[in-house]
């Protein structure tokens, strides 16, 4: 009998050390925004350009302008207008400790509208982030809070929509929170990846093996996989589905198990704007680059600091020194407990892999200063920028084009990813004019044509200075161009009487666009912006009439262009 009780205490302890804890999140505090079914275009946790999806996209059908609902009784704290992001956006605190975001809106309810053009028209900027007191605009659950749109950096519309813990703004799932939705797909498993870690993600190549299905589980061509690897470690790539749409979602859940016991998993819940970027670190960034395939890996690299990981019985890393195979398992979770399983076997060959002396002459560690410098070229790197340690490579190319006041340096590759930016140090190793020493920007761009981005460049000792968050190629060019000014549809002396928009679109050859100001006799007009288009939409700052349009753009390098229109209103 006291045998039997101890095994029935210890059963609880047991699964609980092989599962995750489930979140207490209340399943009918919230009600969708909308007044459709819920469709997904996005979920929390997809893998993008430097972060963590944070938020439901749900589906307008593919139109603008549908009805948005607070999820909550509580009261609008936050509203913020932009080109980017979530656009047109707005955040309702409530009272049981969640805010809730409504991004990519159209226009805000009538009420608020106003509020925030009077914010505009004060601040003369059409970009705003407002912060509300609480008894302004009081809402309760399911009162019309905007219309649908697609504003800010969104491709198509939609509502992005967040649940976040006030108390520390971290994004939580919100597919956990008793939505409507209907999922009884599990996630689909497309390649796993094995790594050795002995050594930097960075400088080695994973061995890929594609997975398919046999009797309900994913399973290598060959189940039986041989490594001359000491302790290895692995990456999935996986996604989800979800009934009703042909969308791909990320996954919610991984648990890794050596020879049926956990070792680590992780969960995509609770994540921080300040740690989004980890997103970085938690696939394999190189991969992605260089391959375009997504692992997310279950271990954590030395540099990162994402709080998603739970090490139930190790660190990710399986150790093959015995020489016996160990049966791996992978579990694969949506938020519905829809589960995909991985099962394979792995040994270490008999032939296994001689230890080499390190050779590199410039390591660079996370969690240490590290510094570059030459005649030429100068940076630091702080503790918090790299994920895993690296041999640093650096390149001079030579160049003689016109505009280009230094050569050319290669700053290692852009396969490696930079949590924080750092200041870069270049000295110009030609004659500068006069008229241009105020004009030069540091470049850079991705080898192979990747990409260029450029930072204004400040003058200290000789040298120039610039922030970047990036390795690649880096020079010092000059931008004496000032931005083009293209109107759309518009000439001299228009009659825009029947017109319900004015539209220009700007450019610039190198720097970028800084900021723009329309005025409208001599008086502030606000124009919204949409990627390259700015535009203004007649309203009583505009009347009838006769008028004179003066809108001037500058860049980054602090070159000016201004254009004039005279029209009827």
């Amino acid at each position: 009998m006291k045998y039997i009780l101890s095994f029935f205490l210890l059963v609880p302890r047991f699964l609980f050390a092989q599962q995750f804890a489930e979140p207490s999140y209340p399943k009918d505090y919230f009600r969708a925004p909308l007044d459709i079914p819920i469709l997904l275009a996005g979920n929390v946790g997809e893998i993008r350009p430097g972060h963590f999806h944070a938020g439901l996209d749900m589906k307008t059908n593919g139109h603008i302008g549908m009805p948005v609902h607070a999820a909550a009784d509580g009261y609008i704290s936050r509203v913020a207008v932009s080109s980017t992001g979530y656009g047109n956006v707005i955040y309702i605190t409530h009272p049981a400790g969640y805010t809730t975001l409504y991004g990519h809106l159209h226009r805000f309810n009538p009420q608020l509208e106003k509020y925030v053009e009077e914010k505009q028209y004060q601040q003369e900027s059409w970009s705003v982030d407002l912060r509300i007191p609480p008894g302004l605009f009081p809402v309760k659950k399911g009162q019309f809070i905007a219309w649908s749109g697609s504003t800010g950096s969104s491709e198509a519309p939609h509502v992005h929509f967040e649940i976040r813990n006030t108390e520390t703004g971290h994004a939580l799932n919100g597919l956990l929170f008793g939505f409507d939705i209907k999922d009884n797909i599990a996630p689909a498993v497309y390649r796993i990846a094995v790594y050795d870690r002995s050594k930097s993600i960075y400088e080695q190549a994973p061995t890929i093996y594609a997975v398919h299905k046999v009797n309900g589980e994913y399973v290598p061509l060959s189940p039986d996989i041989v490594t001359k690897a000491g302790k290895v470690g692995f990456g999935v790539s996986a996604l989800d589905h979800e009934n009703g749409t042909s969308n791909i979602y990320g996954v919610y859940e991984e648990i890794l198990y050596d020879n049926n016991r956990p070792n680590i998993g992780f969960r995509l819940d609770d994540i921080g704007n300040d740690e989004t970027r980890y997103v970085n670190a938690h696939v394999d960034y190189k991969t992605r680059q260089e391959k375009g395939f997504t692992f997310q890996l279950l271990f954590s690299l030395p540099g990162n600091d994402l709080p998603v990981y739970h090490d139930f019985n190790g660190n990710g890393a399986v150790d093959l020194s015995d020489g016996q195979p160990h049966e791996i398992k992978i579990l694969v979770k949506d938020p519905y407990g829809n589960t995909s399983t991985v099962r394979f076997h792995i040994r270490r060959s008999a032939a296994a892999e001689a230890a080499k002396e390190d050779s590199c002459v410039n390591r660079m560690y996370p969690g240490a200063k590290d510094i570059f410098e030459n005649s030429h070229v100068q940076f630091y790197l702080d503790e918090q920028a790299l994920y895993d340690d690296i041999c640093f490579q650096y390149q001079r190319i030579p160049t003689q084009a016109a505009g280009y006041y230094s050569d050319v340096y290669r700053l290692h590759t852009p396969a490696v990813p930079l949590h924080d930016y750092f200041h870069l140090f270049i000295k110009p190793d030609r004659d500068i004019p006069n008229n241009l020493h105020d004009k030069l920007v540091i470049v850079r761009t991705a080898p192979g044509g990747g990409g260029r981005s450029a930072a204004p460049a400040t003058w200290s000792d000789g040298w120039l200075e610039g922030d970047f968050r990036d390795f690649g190629d880096f020079s010092i060019q000059a931008d004496d161009k000032a931005p083009v000014i293209t109107p759309v549809g518009l000439h001299a002396g228009i009659d825009l009487s029947k017109a319900t928009t004015m539209s220009f679109r700007l450019s610039d050859n190198l720097s970028g666009i800084k900021d723009y100001r329309a005025e409208l006799d001599g008086k502030w007009l606000m124009f919204a912006q949409k990627g390259n288009t700015i535009y203004y939409t007649f309203d009583d700052h505009c009347p009838r009439g006769q008028h004179k349009l003066s809108l001037t753009v500058h860049d980054a390098a602090g070159n000016q262009a201004t254009y004039l229109l005279n029209f009827k209103r």
